[in-house]
């Protein structure tokens, strides 16, 4: 350091305490500065909360639930009402077309539910679920060149864009056809192609259960009534062993008022069950076996079958 610093240092007096302020002087103390970020933050959750509960989408899934309720309690009006509001709010969303379609089906009002079957293609345009659900909706409607079209088109996607798997939109096609048939609607080649179908699907992918089921039924058709009953007897296992091992792990109690997520799946299961049981009733029938297929069409209609619905 300099010479002059030095002596400047020694010969300035010290500074004097500065005095105590009195306690009315004392500022408050400030508030932490945790607390405006908290609150900010809470206001920020608040209105993004806020817009995800009220966005167009959302007021819509409402709306479509209340539809959804007042079609289960027999208001058609309410029903129809609420569904056209949805479409108001979310005029682009294909699923919701498509929901509005089921409900049409359900009333025999087949020619609004073809109209919204085309809306949610056009705005679906190659999205795999939305052409695989349409094509369903067509085949139960008895429309099934259209079904048929889609399930062509599911294939095409499959092997130039990727976005489904092969074996699964072979599969998708195979059962189109064979829901045709199941209608007299397929011709002998149309049935021929799809067993095709079914067998490279099995190839790909192997013994899956439902695709078994889908060569059975096709077989059913195509005239291998032995084949169609060894294969339907295999997926019918299959699904009910599953559905004995879920059922397994119930206690009495459980099984009498089963907990809503095992109440699902179990729901779900009768479900295929329904399908499989009526497929291996039409086999048994081309057979002359009326006692086993009496039994079969019992079990089905017992678990649910309803082509209306969907469960078919």
């Amino acid at each position: 350091m300099s010479e002059s610093n030095s002596t400047e240092s020694q010969s300035s007096p010290a500074p004097s305490p500065s005095p105590s302020p009195s306690p009315s002087q004392v500022p408050p103390p400030g508030r932490p500065p945790f607390v405006p970020v908290l609150i900010a933050v809470m206001v920020l959750s608040a209105v993004y909360v806020g817009y995800s509960f009220f966005t167009p989408q959302s007021i819509a899934q409402w709306k479509w639930a209340a539809a959804v309720d007042a079609l289960e309690n027999d208001n058609i009006d309410q029903a129809k009402q609420l569904a056209e509001e949805a479409l108001e709010w979310d005029p682009e969303n294909a699923e919701l077309r498509l929901h509005i379609a089921e409900m049409h089906y359900r009333q025999d009002e087949t020619t609004e539910a073809r109209m919204q079957i085309e809306e949610a293609i056009a705005l679906g345009k190659d999205n795999p679920l939305v052409l695989t659900q349409a094509g369903f909706l067509l085949s139960r409607m008895g429309q099934h060149d259209g079904a048929m079209m889609l399930a062509d088109r599911l294939v095409d996607i499959a092997e130039k864009e990727q976005t489904i798997h092969l074996h699964e939109a072979l599969n998708r096609r195979a059962y189109s056809i064979a829901m045709a048939a199941a209608d007299e609607a397929a011709t002998a080649e149309q049935i021929a192609n799809g067993m095709k179908d079914i067998d490279l699907a099995i190839e790909y992918y192997g013994d899956d259960a439902s695709y078994v089921d889908t060569r059975g039924y096709l077989k059913v058709f195509d005239g291998d009534l032995e084949g169609a009953v060894k294969d339907l007897d295999a997926a019918i296992k299959f699904y009910e062993n599953t559905r004995t091992e879920l059922l397994a792990q119930l206690t009495p109690e459980q099984i009498e008022n089963m907990p809503s997520g095992v109440s699902f799946v179990d729901n779900q299961l009768k479900q295929v069950l329904a399908v499989l049981y009526s497929h291996r009733a039409t086999a048994y029938e081309k057979l002359g076996n009326e006692d086993e297929a009496k039994q079969d069409t019992d079990l089905a209609e017992a678990y649910g079958l309803d082509r209306q619905r969907g469960v078919w």
